[in-house]
């Protein structure tokens, strides 16, 4: 039921009960059942509603008024719920926030090395909010993550030599720099703070969205107990905002 047909049903139910001259219209209903049954319709219309206050069914399901032997008290009293409803709807007081969806910062400068990155990546920058908004946290932390690494190579790929460089550049067991597409995230953090693509305080926090990331792995999600939450995502979400923003304003 959208929002217009709940308030054309509440409106017209209030012109059934209430006459013009704002008296209850007793004479319309032959007795308390069929009070009874309009109090049940207008309930329906109520409880198929968003932007009512929770309380206000409560308080008619609870209210006293409706057991009284009288049907002019049964009609004035769903009145005043019915106007209630109308202004709460009129006014949207109680309507919920709307989950919005916010576009990505330009990150056209850090993926120009690698084709059809920065379509993926805002793809994933919206499916992240998504995901939070349909409470699948879990989801939405792992894709924050796969952002930040996928953010992480592609600056090492504007300046490989820069990054294999690096004394915290991933090395094999022979001590050999090992190729950047081959680096962890937690090699590509700490290079990317080394040569300041990343502020220091900015990567002890992506390494705290790695270890979260890691959830990737059910094994990993049960040792270490997880349980991500809307909190959890919008850390997660303001430290992988401004590890993007170090990325962008790092590009020369």
């Amino acid at each position: 039921m959208t929002r217009d047909q709940g308030l054309a049903l509440l409106r017209t139910a209030l012109q059934e009960i209430v006459l013009p001259t704002n008296v209850a219209a007793t004479e319309r209903f032959a007795g308390l059942r069929d009070v009874d049954a309009k109090i049940r319709e207008v309930r329906m219309v109520l409880e198929g509603l968003d932007g009512l206050p929770p309380s206000l069914l409560t308080s008619l399901a609870a209210d006293p008024d409706f057991q009284a032997n009288s049907r002019r008290v049964r009609l004035e009293a769903i009145a005043g719920y019915i106007r209630s409803a109308i202004k709460f709807l009129d006014t949207g007081a109680f309507d919920k926030p709307q989950k919005q969806i916010y576009a990505p910062p330009s990150l056209a400068a850090l993926t120009v090395a690698v084709p059809g990155l920065r379509e993926e990546l805002e793809a994933r920058w919206r499916e992240a909010q998504r995901c939070v908004h349909a409470e699948a946290y879990t989801a939405a932390v792992i894709l924050m993550g796969s952002i930040l690494e996928g953010l992480l190579l592609a600056r090492c790929q504007m300046e490989i030599s820069t990054a294999q460089r690096a004394a915290r550049a991933p090395r094999d067991k022979s001590g050999r720099t090992l190729a950047v597409h081959d680096w962890t995230l937690s090699g590509l953090i700490d290079v990317a703070v080394e040569v300041g693509w990343l502020k220091s305080d900015r990567g002890k926090f992506s390494h705290a969205l790695r270890e979260s990331r890691n959830v990737v792995h059910p094994w990993q999600a049960v040792m270490s107990r997880t349980s991500f939450d809307e909190a959890t995502c919008k850390t997660t979400w303001s430290v992988l905002d401004a590890s993007v923003d170090d990325l962008i304003q790092s590009v020369p």
